[in-house]
């Protein structure tokens, strides 16, 4: 009898690769709906996992010579650099590529296939050179996160990396641009504001310093980035939009990141001033125990933002959640994390006594999101004890209580409880000679 041989189309394994690989969260469009996080808390959740697909992608591509012109494009969409030995490899193989010369032939140039680069390296051993030739060899990035110590002197460093990213400047749309010298070096801030005015279509941008120290973001740049994030808020000649020119239906601004600093305050009341009436969105990162500069920035947020819509919190335990939190805007969506992967049952308790005072005080919240996925572990496993209670008490109000990935709390507990339940049932319960 003859044997068919059946052959599955090249659509169908595409299809199979496109989810074998996909990471949720990582690529646009989906990215912007983690908007907020961007920085520390988006890089600590989704870097492990960018990392782990890297192994999936590898794998796939040395199956044989068809599975790799068919799974290549994803092996370099999202391109993750942790070893600075890393670099030169990568930067050889772009390179030969794109002259020609790769070693499967009949392929083009592998760099047109990148949409994401995430460079994490810190400490010295990194040759920003040959980094920025591969950032030249990456035109469609939309998505760039850098975080490194620049090796040698650092201005020419950066200047290396700033010119390599003005080769993606018509695709590029997320920038997290941690990477500088810890000092507000004038020619530095110089340099990143050029760099900044020829990036057309960026939405979301976090610095590790306001390059404006006027507090004024050109007209250009404010007409296209939604979310704007500095570790340090330094303005050190406030300005005003009065005779600047900016009207309001051309402002794209709508959120803001702000880390907790005490020697920040003032810049940042100037520059809620200026900006807070268009924002709907903030999110603050407390990264210290002292309660009051934590509720001062509250406090600012109230009276400066009269639109604001959803707020975040990442706070260093849930005890900060006293009653001064409880004067809260009239927000839809509340955001909340702690920075330690592990909270106590004291602080999970204090936690739930917030939200029930909170359906009580704030008609217009909706939802309730824990952020940090270990967060939402710990108070279903752990905690669960203290978390059945408390969903029992919250019955009641008008907000859901959601994980990181929007599934409801109550029904991640349920699902989780009921194997347990029968078990108890059949060794605790149940007849043993029936």
């Amino acid at each position: 009898m003859t044997q068919l041989r059946t052959r599955v189309p090249p659509e169908v394994w595409d299809r199979i690769f496109e989810i074998a690989t996909h990471v949720p969260y990582t690529l646009t469009p989906e990215i912007f709906e983690k908007s907020t996080l961007i920085g520390i808390d988006y890089n600590k959740q989704y870097h492990p996992v960018l990392k782990a697909a890297l192994v999936t992608k590898r794998t796939l591509v040395l199956v044989c010579k068809q599975w790799w012109h068919l799974a290549i494009r994803y092996l370099y969409r999202a391109i993750f650099i942790d070893k600075a030995r890393h670099i030169h490899s990568l930067r050889s193989t772009l390179q030969n590529y794109a002259s020609g010369k790769g070693a499967v032939p009949g392929d083009g140039p592998l760099g047109w296939w990148a949409e994401r680069l995430d460079v994490v390296i810190l400490g010295a051993g990194i040759d920003e050179e040959r980094l920025a030739d591969i950032i030249t060899c990456l035109p469609n990035l939309e998505i760039v996160s850098l975080d490194i110590e620049p090796s040698f002197e650092q201005e020419l460093a950066l200047h290396f990396i700033r010119s390599a990213l003005r080769h993606t400047a018509s695709s590029l749309r997320i920038l997290n641009w941690s990477t500088g010298p810890r000092d507000s070096n004038p020619e530095t801030l110089l340099a990143e504001r050029q760099l900044l005015a020829e990036l057309p279509r960026m939405c979301i941008l976090r610095s590790r310093y306001m390059p404006w120290t006027d507090g004024l973001i050109p007209k250009n740049i404010l007409s296209s980035v939604t979310t704007f994030a500095v570790e340090r808020m330094l303005i050190t000649e406030g300005g005003t939009l009065s005779g600047y020119g900016v009207e309001k239906k051309r402002v794209s601004l709508r959120e803001v990141i702000i880390n907790i600093c005490w020697y920040d305050f003032e810049s940042w009341e100037i520059f809620m001033g200026l900006y807070g009436v268009f924002l709907h969105s903030v999110h603050l990162t407390h990264c210290d125990n002292y309660q009051n500069r934590f509720f001062r920035y509250l406090a600012m947020i109230k009276q400066s933002c009269p639109n604001i819509r959803r707020l975040t919190l990442s706070l260093t335990n849930f005890w900060i959640l006293t009653d001064d939190v409880l004067s809260l805007p009239p927000i839809e969506y509340l955001g909340l994390s702690v920075w330690e992967d592990y909270h106590t049952q004291t602080e999970s308790e204090t936690l739930f006594s917030v939200l029930v005072t909170l359906g009580d005080t704030l008609p217009t919240l909706r939802v309730v999101q824990l952020t940090n996925p270990l967060n939402a572990a710990y108070l279903i496993t752990d905690h669960c004890e203290i978390t059945t209670k408390a969903m029992e008490d919250l019955v009641e109000c008008a907000f859901r209580v959601e994980d990181h990935d929007g599934d409801l709390l109550f029904e991640r507990l349920k699902a989780m409880r009921e194997p347990l339940d029968c078990l108890r049932y059949l060794f605790e319960v149940a007849d043993p000679y029936e």
